[in-house]
């Protein structure tokens, strides 16, 4: 079983304007940063949020030039499939996903995902804070923060080191032992 970890960043609040998405798999016990692309938001959700742009650093010059979302989403679909997704806070980046498809009238990928958050409260308990920067550093996972490729690499280590801990190399199995939910798109 695959795990496919995800990360998007948005121009504003709108979920549907998703400027960079990265992705990383984890097959055959191997961690890779695999796909990254900035992403021209679609016209009526293109504004830029200056909060979010300071949080990114991701301006509209950046995407003038990049594919928009569509293009992207034709690159990233191969990945979803024999795969459960994840991502740190998911319902953020499971709703930009549902959001872009539906504002570009895209079919919603059916997908099975969970959430790293969780997975990192019931693993470390003692942590003060669950944050992907925190939970990267007490992993010691280099983090690029806001970068949605390294990001989703974060993301994907935490799933890693869950399953070193544990010794369930099975994501369902170590989700089901940790009473974690698989949700589906």
């Amino acid at each position: 079983m695959r795990v496919t970890a995800i990360d998007f960043e948005t121009a504003n609040a709108k979920p549907a304007s998703v400027c960079s998405v990265g992705l990383s798999l984890l097959e055959d016990g191997c961690p890779e940063e695999v796909y990254y692309s900035l992403i021209r938001p679609e016209v009526n959700v293109s504004r830029f949020n200056y909060w979010n742009t300071q949080i990114h650093g991701i301006t509209p010059k950046d995407v003038a030039d990049a594919p928009e979302f569509p293009s992207v989403f034709r690159n990233m679909k191969p990945f979803f499939e024999d795969s459960v997704v994840c991502a740190h806070n998911a319902r953020f980046d499971m709703g930009c996903l549902k959001a872009a498809c539906l504002n570009c009238g895209i079919p919603i990928p059916h997908l099975r995902w969970f959430d790293t958050l969780a997975l990192s409260r019931i693993m470390f308990p003692n942590l003060e804070h669950h944050r992907l920067d925190d939970m990267c550093q007490c992993l010691n996972v280099e983090l690029n923060h806001h970068n949605a490729a390294s990001d989703a690499y974060g993301c994907l280590m935490i799933v890693v080191h869950s399953m070193n801990l544990t010794g369930i190399y099975d994501v369902e199995e170590l989700l089901r032992e940790l009473r974690i939910p698989i949700h589906t798109l």
